[in-house]
């Protein structure tokens, strides 16, 4: 059966062939047109768009092989079957396929082989017509598959914009109450602390103000207590700035397993004896540099965080390995770089942590202990000391399964080290006669370190800025030492100073003293001078002033 919509163009210049082919189609169900040249076949093409023609090789205005590459460059769609009775080699039959026709017959042909092959021909070209309506369906597809997906990637951009905007206010939100919880927890020790301090005042000051007269004894606690409170004071501060990573550390190239042993009968100590505490040293550790009583700080404060969650006892163990960190390791945290490591773990048997008490750990004044128990310092202070001595520190733990602190610090070369900071200071005060400038804009501070000064038998000039302090040294030869803050107004600090002052006076000695030290250091560009810091006693201002005064 024929399908009645199929419309076939026979182009033939003999009329007697045409009419035979034209015949034997139309008597099978096909519809016929005819045509006697390759114009009017061309013409014909444009116009009804048949879907086969048989095109005779021999026409009278054109070659047929000619028609036929027209036809199929113009009209791909359109299935050519060739026919002639002049042609019979092959290599002939090969140039009328290469021209594009889709088949070739031999005139004269009987019926059967003329309505087969025509049926071959359209099934083969319906099959073409379905695949290229896939093609254009599947690109159609594709098209609205990749608007689909531009839009979806659009709706997902937006969305992680949207999300990274709420983690911004929630990381905002998070860092003002990690400050409130930071704010009330100084304010609550140092309040206690100013108690103390405030309270003995003011009773040494009432009994003053009313003639009456206190026990030496009891004027010697309340004196006790308040320089006590003040060391509590001093401690507290250390601790901040050790979490802020400001402090500043007397560094110095040590092996950790040494320092571990010597901080050993202190930790035993601390964990009390229902606690074991066992210690295992690679042979060969590296060595790092360290503050290393700041290193045994930490070690303590782990340890004494390691027993409070021993209730019952346990083990403590501490152990030391050298350490490669490569690339893929080192992507695990953007905190931890590629390099060589020391690395110290403190494992202990305790209760644990959730997954939330871990998340905060490191956060000041955040404890999970009862009041008067912790002051929640500890573990941040662990965390500021390791960060600023370049390494990085890590919580491995599971509630009713222990904790273990991972300790990673940069190994360093052996000939790598700093010179110690001044001793403590001695009983015996250190004293001289030289000429004493004292540069300070807090006139309290000025008025203490003038009278502490003079007491130790200087000759001292003041200042309360930079460039009042340079008018002095204009106009005073005898100046022998700068002793100066680094934090002042006027837009000169204590280096600015020092600098400017010796190039009106070559080789000046001086001191400087701050509270927040590590941030205005002496750089490449900035004078190296001896450092004291506040809070600052007597005994540590005479021998550094008599230190400075003393180098040659």
């Amino acid at each position: 059966m024929t399908d009645a919509a199929t419309n076939i163009l026979v182009v033939d210049d003999d009329e007697g062939g045409r009419y035979l082919k034209t015949h034997i189609l139309r008597r099978n169900g096909y519809e016929v047109a005819s045509a006697s040249s390759g114009q009017v076949a061309i013409q014909y093409c444009a116009s009804a768009s048949p879907d086969l023609v048989l095109l005779d090789v021999r026409l009278p205005d054109a070659n047929g092989v000619d028609v036929c590459r027209q036809i199929k460059a113009a009209f791909p769609g359109i299935a050519v079957l060739q026919t002639s009775a002049a042609i019979s080699s092959a290599h002939e039959r090969a140039l009328a396929l290469d021209g594009g026709a889709d088949g070739f017959l031999v005139e004269p042909m009987e019926p059967e082989e003329l309505l087969a092959t025509v049926k071959a021909l359209l099934r083969m070209r319906g099959a073409e017509q379905a695949l290229r309506r896939l093609n254009e369906d599947l690109e159609i597809a594709v098209i609205e598959r990749t608007r689909d997906l531009i839009e979806a990637n659009r709706r997902l951009e937006n969305e992680i914009a949207e999300r990274r905007k709420a983690e911004e206010v929630l990381w905002h939100t998070q860092k003002l109450e990690m400050v409130g919880q930071l704010t009330g927890g100084i304010a609550h020790d140092f309040n206690n602390l100013l108690a103390v301090i405030v309270g003995s005042m003011e009773v040494i000051r009432s009994a003053f103000e009313s003639g009456s007269e206190l026990p030496r004894e009891r004027i010697m606690r309340l004196l006790k207590a308040s320089e006590a409170a003040t060391d509590r004071a001093t401690k507290l501060t250390q601790q901040l700035l050790a979490f802020a990573r400001r402090s500043t550390l007397q560094l110095d190239v040590v092996t950790l397993d040494e320092v571990i042993v010597g901080s050993e009968p202190f930790l035993r100590r601390a964990l009390g004896e229902t606690i074991t505490l066992k210690l295992s040293f690679e042979s060969g550790l590296w060595p790092c540099r360290i503050d290393a009583a700041q290193f045994e700080a930490a070690l303590l404060n782990l340890a004494v965080n390691a027993r409070d969650a021993m209730q019952a006892g346990g083990e403590l163990e501490i152990t030391t390995d050298n350490i490669m960190v490569d690339a893929a390791e080192a992507s695990r945290t953007a905190e931890l770089t590629e390099g060589a490591y020391i690395l110290v773990r403190i494992t202990d048997t305790g209760t644990g942590m959730d997954p939330d008490v871990a998340a905060h750990a490191f956060e000041p004044f955040f404890t999970t202990k009862d009041v008067g128990k912790g002051t929640g310092l500890g573990l941040s202070q662990v965390y500021g000391f390791i960060k600023q001595s370049g390494g990085h520190v890590e919580i491995d733990t599971k509630l009713g399964f222990g904790t273990t602190f991972s300790l990673y610090l940069p190994r360093c070369d052996p000939i790598d080290s700093v010179v110690d900071g001044p001793d403590e200071a001695t009983e015996a005060l250190q004293t001289g006669t030289e000429t004493v400038l004292v540069v300070e804009d807090n006139p309290q501070v000025l008025e203490l370190a003038v009278s502490t000064i003079s007491d130790l038998g200087y000759r001292v000039l003041a200042a309360k800025d930079g460039p009042s302090a340079l008018d002095i040294i204009r106009h005073e030869p005898g100046v022998d030492l700068l002793f100066s803050d680094v934090v002042m107004p006027g837009g000169m600090n204590g280096f600015d100073l020092i600098t400017k002052a010796r190039d009106v006076r070559c080789g000046l000695k001086a001191v400087v003293t701050s509270g927040y030290a590590n941030v205005h250091r002496p750089g490449n560009d900035r004078p190296g001078v001896p450092l004291l810091l506040k809070p600052y006693r007597r005994g540590d201002l005479a021998k550094c002033i008599r230190m400075a005064l003393d180098q040659v």
